[in-house]
């Protein structure tokens, strides 16, 4: 009986301390692939999205829709190495750029650390939904570039006055998002940047 009155009583103070939230983000993206045969340097866009989530007195939980754009630079002997993906005419495409329009899902377990101050981890998962090879280079971008990958995420999150938070990630992609037969793992990194607006 004084169990179930102490359970209850824990259970009606978290409830208290839990809050519903709801708002917008806008950020900056730095976003590179690894690869032999592309540029290994960081590119940096503009992000943008929206996030809810829960969260009580030591812990949270938060998902994000966030919209931001990638690429790809082809580097040395990618012409070579790539040539039955490649148009037929196209010899030297050293720094060839494919953009992608990409829309991102974390789903971010969190724990207080500071009094403002929150630890986030877990999966992302990303949707490409736009590809542009702008150069013409390509038979076809898709046979060469999956069009999804799943992250691991980690950052910091704090809490400002006037509902406002700003936000730091790093995103290390977990998949091979090289879709060609070619023996080359293609992997993704992102470092972010956010600010938040919500209730």
């Amino acid at each position: 009986m004084i169990g179930a009155a102490l359970g209850l009583g824990l259970y009606a103070s978290d409830a208290q301390a839990q809050g519903f939230h709801l708002g917008v983000k806008v950020g900056a993206n730095m976003y590179k692939n690894s690869s032999d045969y592309v540029v290994d340097k960081y590119y940096g866009y503009p992000l943008g999205g929206v996030y809810l989530g829960l969260s009580g007195e030591k812990m949270s939980l938060m998902v994000e829709g966030n919209f931001t754009q990638t690429s790809m630079v082809t580097g040395d002997n990618f012409n070579e190495v790539f040539r039955s993906y490649i148009k037929n005419g196209r010899e030297q495409i050293d720094d060839a750029r494919f953009t992608f329009t990409e829309f991102s899902v974390p789903v971010l377990l969190g724990f207080k650390v500071l009094p403002a101050t929150w630890l986030e981890l877990g999966p992302q998962f990303t949707k490409i939904v736009s590809m542009n090879d702008k150069e013409d280079v390509l038979n076809e971008i898709r046979d060469v570039y999956k069009d999804s990958y799943v992250s691991a995420a980690i950052g910091l999150r704090i809490k400002l006055p006037l509902h406002f938070h700003v936000s730091a990630r790093y995103v290390h992609g977990l998949s091979d998002i090289n879709r060609t037969s070619v023996n080359d793992t293609w992997s993704t990194r992102h470092i972010q940047l956010g600010v938040g607006f919500g209730f």
